[in-house]
This record gives structure tokens, sequence and C-alpha cells, in this order.
């Protein structure tokens, strides 16, 4: 995966697609992120129950050496404010320090070490963020969310997009609508298939 980011990150600037990767409000109305773009067809993986006691804290858990991705990502679940509370790695790790659970939890890296956190701060929400580079314009991006309980994904989307003039409308947005479409329990649309389009 890292190699994968790292590959994106320098093919975004190469190409100079300056409205990739940058984090912004969203829309005070319908409590989305502006795009006229949905998800790919199919691209519900996973949709099972959103549990309130997801609400408390969010962990959005991202590539470690991409600091753009992880901050587009990590600021644009925050913004979307369905949340009490985001973190990030570091703040995990904070946290982690600060209630003296560094003998019980030995890392926020992998989800045996969430699944222990969250024995003692009670449960919370584990999101995925990906983005694959699949030759030429083409790219690939999921979002997974894991309950820290159980370790089972309660959301899976996918999505797939061609880098034109950016991708987070094309790519990024519908994923993280489709985000909070799943915590507000209302439908998540995806693209027609050209078969379903002819009909």
């Amino acid at each position: 995966m890292k190699k994968n980011i790292f590959i994106i990150l320098v093919l975004l600037v190469v190409s100079g697609c300056a409205t990739t990767l940058k984090p912004t409000e969203v829309n005070k109305e319908t409590g989305l992120y502006d795009t006229s773009f949905k998800i790919s067809t199919n691209g519900t993986k996973v949709r099972k129950e959103f549990k309130e006691e997801y609400k408390k804290l969010a962990y959005v858990k991202t590539d470690e050496k991409s600091e753009e991705y992880n901050n587009f990502f990590y600021n644009s679940i925050k913004n979307i404010n369905k949340f009490e509370e985001v973190n990030n790695k570091d703040e995990m790790e904070q946290m982690v320090f600060s209630k003296n659970l560094s003998d019980e939890v030995s890392s926020v890296s992998d989800r045996i070490g969430l699944h222990n956190l969250q024995k003692h701060i009670g449960n919370f929400l584990i999101i995925e963020p990906y983005v694959e580079w699949k030759g030429g314009y083409s790219f690939f991006s999921s979002l997974k969310a894991f309950d820290a309980h159980t370790g089972e994904i309660v959301l899976h989307l996918e999505n797939t997009a061609f880098n034109w003039s950016g991708l987070d409308q094309p790519l990024f947005f519908p994923l993280l609508n489709g985000l909070v479409q799943w915590i507000e329990n209302q439908p998540i649309p995806e693209e027609q298939s050209n078969k379903q389009a002819t009909k």
C-alpha cells in the first residue's frame, strides 16, 4: 500500500492536478461533499448496521508515509461532523500513553491492539481509506470501516475514476458521502451499469 500511495502522489504532482487531496467543507444544506459523481456500480460491498456507539470516536487509519494523503482523509472525515472525536495515529498513540495503557495496548496499527484498546475506552470505528493507481489515468479507491470490538468490516465501499482534472470529486467524495449516508441510514447511490441504463 505504501508504495502505491507514493507512486500516486508522484503522478499527481507531475500531472499538475491541483484539485486532488484538497480538504474542504461539506455542503451545509445537504451535509455531503459537492459532487455529481456516485460510487461505481456494485460499489457497496458490505453495509451493516451503523451503531450509535461508533459516534464516540473514529480512528482514521491511513498510510504512514504520505502526509498529504493522511491529512486529506483525516480532515475530510472530521469535516462531516458525525463523530464526537476523530483521531489519527499520533492522537491514538497519545491516548494510549495518557491513559497509561501501553502495557495492554502494544500498537494502534493492527486490529488486535485496537481491540484491546476498546476494552478500556469503549467501542469505536476504525476507518481505512485506500487508493491505487491502475495505470494511465485510471484509479481505484476504497473505504472500509471496522468495528473495533469484533474486528469485522461493517462498511466497505469501492469506487473507480479517471483522473482528468483531479480525483477528489469523481473518486474520493462519493466514498466520503457514502460514509455519511451509511451513518444516517440513507441509500448510497451507485452509478448505473450500461446494461441497466439501456433498459
